[in-house]
């Protein structure tokens, strides 16, 4: 019988999912900041026999609590502490108790590295499997591919497999060798998400351009509109919520038509970044049930020492816990602002991209597209080219720069749709009735078809959604002056 402490992994959801599922720990807790392991910490549940291991993607989110400070601390208070080889190699010296990883290790090395005794192989037992890496360097840990994504839906009566429970406080008590720890793990900050054993992840979904005045609101609001519409149909009520992420220029509540509750009343709501707590600040289109996190109301109101990326991420990562779809709006994506390299390239399951029929703009996104995908810099994080969609926004048939041109000035990026120039749309917004406003069935075919390539959930099925002409020809189709 193999014997082990309980687990802490902080960094990586994947590499926890796998330990779990070999069924050697009592417990397996995931986090993925240092504001959720000091949470983690403070509620006694991990045991005095305890092993934390540390991946490229923990967030370093409070003062003075960076992976080398929590790794030296734990491992000088008698914990087995394993970190992976990224941290040594920008720069991180460890305490010689900290076990340091290969990138690439199989699964028997890496439950002895973190203290599992496993009994002696039987000589009939097939080799292991070669050593896989812990994540591709420079990405997130890696999700299902959006393609082939179908979220789970909460109506439906299929129950996930049996993991470990997290026990009372209790029965951790009463168990061996699992008495309370009193030691912090690190200092007090604002309140941060409670750490669970079981965490659901919802899609994340943000529209971004390197350029203004490209539709990136409108287009945002419209679908986070529709599938809230569609969602409530399906008996999916209160799925999705839209995040306004462009803190210095907050718009989201205009198009909604609402005020408050904002990110700053949230801020003063008792455990703020807990999931439940940021689900009960948010503001609510009842009429559809849409949820939003709207911005601060000006921009004089913004503490960028208070109000930023990490504030964002820790969100996000509330938000995924309860919603099935979160719709986010995004600044000027400037590769080198933070808020798009620190919040959006690594947190967004997909990006969208609406552009204009400008050619002398296109030529700036063809670029700005480079730069976001194959880095020259290290400064800038890559993401996959198979996150990015393109989408052609505000198209009219009057314009010398057709969608034809568009696409083949962007040859090889994946168009998902067009968005027609719609004055409905523009009244509705004008006059604040954008609740009541009906989709015309070409525009909605149109963004189920977007939602439907990005998610991959059935909930977008239906007015063939997925047209069988082609993208080219349903734009034609689209443009075409109707006949009076």
């Amino acid at each position: 019988m193999a014997t082990a402490p309980n687990l802490v992994v902080a960094g990586h959801p994947g590499v926890a999912r796998k330990l779990r599922g070999t069924g050697w720990f009592p417990v397996v807790f995931d986090v993925v900041s240092a504001s959720q392991l000091r949470d983690l910490s403070k509620s006694g549940k991990v045991g005095s026999s305890a092993a934390f291991v540390f991946a490229p993607w923990f967030d370093e989110d409070l003062p003075g609590a960076g992976v080398a400070v929590l790794a030296n601390g734990l491992a000088r208070a008698g914990f087995t502490v394993l970190v992976h080889a990224d941290f040594t190699e920008r720069g991180e010296v460890f305490d010689p108790k900290v076990v340091t990883a290969a990138k690439k290790m199989t699964m028997s090395d890496l439950l002895a590295a973190v203290g599992v005794v496993q009994p002696e192989p039987q000589s009939e037992l097939q080799p292991e499997p070669p050593p896989e890496p812990w994540t591709v360097p420079g990405s997130p840990p890696a999700r299902p591919a959006i393609e082939a994504r179908v979220l789970p839906q909460r109506s439906a009566g299929a129950e996930a497999a049996p993991r470990p429970v997290l026990m009372s406080s209790e029965e951790w008590q009463r168990r061996p060798g699992t008495a309370r720890v009193n030691t912090q793990i690190v200092a007090d900050a604002a309140q941060a998400s409670p750490v669970g054993d079981s965490v659901e992840h919802g899609i994340v979904i943000a529209v971004a351009s390197a350029k203004g005045g490209v539709g990136k609101t409108s287009t945002t609001v419209r679908l986070a509109v529709l599938t809230a519409k569609l969602l409530q149909k399906a008996g999916r009520t209160g799925s999705a919520v839209v995040v306004d992420a462009n803190f210095r220029q907050a718009d989201v509540a205009r198009y909604l038509n609402l005020k408050s509750p904002t990110i700053l009343d949230l801020l003063q709501a008792p455990g703020a970044l807990s999931a439940q707590a940021v689900r009960h600040n948010l503001a609510h289109v009842p009429e559809v049930g849409l949820y939003a996190l709207l911005g601060p109301p000006d921009a004089v109101s913004v503490d960028p020492s208070t109000v930023n990326s990490t504030l964002y991420r820790r969100i996000l990562t509330a938000l995924r816990q309860t919603f099935d779809f979160v719709f986010v709006d995004t600044p000027v994506a400037e590769p080198y602002k933070r808020t798009f390299a620190d919040l959006i390239l690594p947190e967004a399951d997909a990006i969208l991209v609406p552009l204009e029929a400008n050619r002398v703009t296109l030529e700036a996104v063809r670029s700005w597209l480079s730069a976001i995908t194959m880095p020259q810099h290290s400064r800038v994080p890559q993401v996959s080219a198979e996150k990015i969609f393109m989408i052609l926004n505000r198209a009219r048939p009057d314009v010398e720069c057709g969608p034809e041109e568009v696409m083949d000035r962007l040859r090889g990026w994946r168009f998902v749709g067009l968005i027609p120039e719609d004055e409905g749309w523009i009244r509705a917004v004008n006059n604040r009735q954008l609740m009541s406003q009906r989709f015309g069935p070409d525009l909605e075919r149109t963004l189920r078809g977007i939602l439907r390539d990005v998610s991959g959930d059935p909930v977008f099925e239906g007015l063939e959604s997925r047209r069988p002409d082609g993208v080219k020809e349903s734009l034609k189709k689209l443009l075409t002056p109707k006949l009076s």
